[in-house]
């Protein structure tokens, strides 16, 4: 796993800088050649809003379609089915059945697919179980401010090892989670192990690339839909209301773009939570960015992106990790990555939660219980890593 992360930076970083480019000279010509008002609200909309936003995520692409190469290469060799045989006995003593490993490793992909997948499991405290810890496995939609924030804080040779780290870190929570749980609230005998291993066979190219693909379209899909949406609001939020001219007498354009940010709508919702959020060394941007997670966690990114680039033509995320690297330290940002790994899913995966539970109290205590573990775990790991450095 370790080599599929770091293969993933070293291959990933070519299509990405190309993605980055077309973006910003997408952005650029259009702020050139606007035929409207220019620096009106219809530029800065499409310019800051639609391009910055969802051209923020989309970067991330081949990233993520390398990553559902290699889990579709493990899948279609038949190495998942006998990874699942292997890990039951381990699997047994969490109180989870082998056929767990399958969704939890689709997990990895997306948590929505992955709870539907749950249905192979026979035993009902099984598959709850199972539900319950799936959020806990780094999906693709984490994956964007992984790679948005590791290169910013993290040497090029320890950038796999962070991610492997981050991986692990999100297995190991979900293996103490189910323990909990198996023990409490869904106690009782887990079934035997059943199941029909097929022969190890050499996978055919295009088997692959449709796996991988189904699953980066998934993707997509969300940045023409959702991630629009929530980029357009977040766009309008940080934009209005405007600050008086008055107030932005006197300072530079940086200066005027974080006064602008901090009497929007968006700044004051930020300003509000930052207190509750600031002993994890999370400020007004991080607490803000946060909020629209909850629809779809790769928002984080077009968000941060959002909120630095107002006013900016410039959207490629180098950019955006020079801004982070000179604002937050790289204890903060493995904070903001550990707190995005374990706090609430997203909207889908809660929904999905409750339509395959049948009942909300599993999808509201999913939503509240891991995002109150996400800040205990965050706010230790921020408090002591202080006191060390």
């Amino acid at each position: 796993m370790y080599l599929v992360f770091q293969l993933t930076f070293m291959l990933g970083e070519y299509p990405m800088g190309w993605l980055e480019n077309f973006f910003a000279f997408a952005a650029g010509f259009l702020t050139a050649h606007w035929p409207g008002d220019p620096g009106g609200p219809l530029q800065s909309l499409v310019v800051d809003g639609i391009i910055g936003g969802v051209g923020g995520v989309i970067v991330f692409l081949p990233n993520i379609l390398l990553l559902f190469l290699a889990i579709a290469i493990l899948e279609d060799t038949g190495y998942m089915a006998r990874a699942a045989f292997i890990m039951d006995h381990i699997m047994h003593k969490i109180g989870l059945h082998g056929k767990s490993f399958i969704p939890m490793l689709i997990g990895f992909g997306c948590s929505v697919p992955a709870i539907m997948a749950t249905r192979i499991l026979e035993n009902r405290r099984n598959r709850i179980t199972t539900i319950m810890v799936i959020p806990l496995m780094s999906c693709g939609a984490r994956f964007p401010i992984y790679m948005m924030i590791i290169p910013a804080f993290f040497a090029a040779k320890y950038e796999g090892l962070v991610l492997c780290l981050i991986y692990f870190i999100g297995i190991a929570i979900a293996v103490i989670c189910a323990k909990l749980l198996r023990s409490t609230l869904l106690a009782g005998e887990t079934i035997p192990f059943v199941m029909e291993l097929p022969p190890y066979r050499a996978p055919t190219v295009r088997g692959v690339l449709i796996h991988m693909w189904s699953r980066g379209w998934m993707y997509v899909k969300k940045a023409g839909t959702i991630i629009l949406c929530i980029s357009i609001i977040i766009w309008a939020a940080t934009t209005y209301p405007k600050t008086g001219a008055g107030a932005l007498a006197g300072l530079d354009a940086g200066e005027a773009r974080t006064e602008q940010l901090k009497n929007s709508v968006v700044g004051q919702i930020g300003g509000k939570l930052a207190p509750a959020l600031e002993p994890l060394g999370f400020d007004w941007r991080i607490s803000t960015s946060l909020v629209g997670a909850f629809a779809a966690k790769e928002v984080f990114v077009s968000q941060m992106g959002i909120m630095y680039s107002v006013g900016d033509a410039d959207e490629d995320s180098e950019a955006l990790r020079a801004r982070l690297k000179a604002d937050y330290t790289p204890l903060q940002g493995f904070c903001i990555m550990l707190f995005c790994l374990i706090s609430m899913p997203c909207v889908a995966t809660i929904a999905m939660t409750k339509q395959e539970t049948g009942l909300w109290r599993w999808a509201m205590l999913q939503l509240v219980g891991l995002t109150a573990l996400a800040y205990i775990i965050t706010l230790a790991v921020y408090q002591i890593g202080t006191l060390i450095t």
